[in-house]
């Protein structure tokens, strides 16, 4: 069990000036993600044509990073448990350079798809350590909002990746130089490398495995505290070396209906969402803009919207409403746009302004609730395991959606939008069975209102 106690500077305290770079350097980690997709995005444009691909080629290309996304959360989840959030923090991003430039001489569609594996694995091992980083260094009171700023930053890099792929493929002389654009990903990652390289490991895990020393540093790092006075208890404090039961906890309620609601949620929406936001330019070109510049701005100005969506729900919503209703009500938006671009697909109009609804609110909301959620809802011992595995489930559902949704389109048309439609219905009903609301909690608050939601721990 966990020793409910408060730490001020952590749950309650002002948020200092390490603490906020601690954060904007965990929330870097969703900008390279958000770059990474929407710069592939683009570069479909110059890679089918290149190798001639068809839909069993392309699906694998586009899944093989989710894939690896998801063997990287997985792996990187228990990592992130046992050797620290800093080790894993520093390393995928390292993993993710080396990836990046790996595009530069791929003369063949196999090798990119085993560099978009390998770039997936850095992504999705990064995922896990910075969510936990965020919610053990981050008062609660501003917990949602800097947990929710990671869907900002990811879609700030999905502009920024559409606005490069433009400028390379303007200057550079079109589409066939795609290689380039895919390397440019590395600039980020390396920024970030230097940026993080002071970061401390968290007080929450470092006391958890008994290094009371380091955790005494790195609380006085991230609150600015000179003094020599020791720091007040920590809430959410595990036992030292706890991992093997600690892990049985999380099959056994109500951390175990916790951790498949969670799931539910965040499969479905990558399944729906990550198919048609990667897609966006392709569907684009054939249903309503034809040509390569009207599908890439209209790629461009719906991810504003999902960053205009987003700062709203990251600086308004999410600490007032709460992550649940953000994710039902968002959720439900898809619903209705599946349905829209389903029912009118003979309309440019309506299959664009559906479309840029569903983006806007996949993107700004349902996955903003998620950011914010996830990394609050599993104890300090769990919470890499935890993050590791919902974002595992999360990629696989990225896997089946861009795999199967050429084959989708290609048999059904619009109808393929009407099972989008049904599968978010299916969403909304899971999440408001199986979830919990976390804002303005502790994160001892949020383990007494899962047991209170699904029954006492067993």
């Amino acid at each position: 069990m966990t020793t409910p106690s408060t730490l001020p500077d952590f749950e309650s305290g002002r948020l200092t000036r390490p603490q906020r770079r601690i954060a904007i350097t965990a929330i870097g980690g969703y900008f390279v993600d958000g770059y990474d997709l929407l710069i592939l995005s683009g570069a479909l444009l110059g890679i089918v044509p290149e190798f001639g691909l068809g839909p069993a080629e392309l699906g694998a290309l586009t899944a093989a990073a989710f894939l690896g996304m998801s063997a990287g959360s997985l792996l990187a989840g228990p990592m992130t448990d046992r050797y620290g959030r800093r080790k894993v923090f520093f390393a995928s991003m390292a993993l993710f350079v080396v990836g990046s430039l790996a595009f530069l001489p791929a003369q063949a569609a196999w090798q990119i798809i085993a560099i978009r594996f390998l770039v997936g694995l850095a992504i999705g091992a990064d995922m896990p350590a910075a969510g936990a980083l965020i919610a053990e260094f981050i008062p609660s009171r501003r917990r949602g909002t800097y947990t929710a700023l990671a869907g900002v930053a990811w879609m700030l890099g999905s502009v920024v990746a559409v606005g490069v792929t433009l400028i390379i493929f303007t200057t550079g002389g079109g589409p066939q130089h795609w290689r380039w654009a895919l390397a440019t990903g590395a600039i980020a990652a390396i920024i970030l490398l230097f940026l993080r390289h002071r970061t401390p490991d968290s007080p929450h895990w470092l006391r958890s495995k008994g290094r009371e020393a380091d955790a005494q540093a790195a609380w006085r790092y991230a609150t600015g505290d000179s003094g020599t006075a020791p720091i007040p208890p920590l809430s959410e404090l595990a036992s030292p070396n706890a991992g093997a039961g600690a892990l049985r906890r999380l099959f056994r309620r109500p951390l175990s209906l916790v951790l498949l609601g969670m799931c539910i949620y965040w499969g479905f929406n990558n399944l729906y969402g990550s198919a048609i936001l990667l897609y966006q330019p392709t569907l684009i070109q054939r249903i309503a803009v034809p040509g390569t510049f009207g599908p890439l701005l209209f790629t461009a100005a719906t991810s504003l919207l999902a960053v205009v969506i987003g700062l709203i729900v990251c600086f308004v919503v999410v600490e007032r409403v709460g992550r649940r209703f953000i994710a039902i009500a968002g959720t439900s938006t898809v619903v209705v746009a599946g349905v829209v671009i389903w029912a009118g697909f003979q309309s440019s109009t309506l299959v664009l302004v559906a479309f840029a609804a569903a983006i806007g609110f996949i993107n700004g909301g349902t996955s903003m609730a998620f950011y914010a959620w996830a990394p609050e809802v599993f104890p300090t011992e769990l919470r890499g395991r935890g993050i590791g595995l919902v974002n595992t489930v999360g990629k696989l559902g990225s896997v089946v959606g861009t795999f199967l949704l050429p084959f989708a389109f290609a048999a059904f048309g619009g109808g393929a939008f009407l099972l989008i439609a049904v599968l978010a219905a299916v969403n909304v009903a899971a999440i408001s069975v199986l979830s919990i609301e976390t804002k303005g909690q502790t994160l001892d608050e949020v383990q007494a209102t899962a047991e209170r939601r699904f029954g006492p721990a067993r």
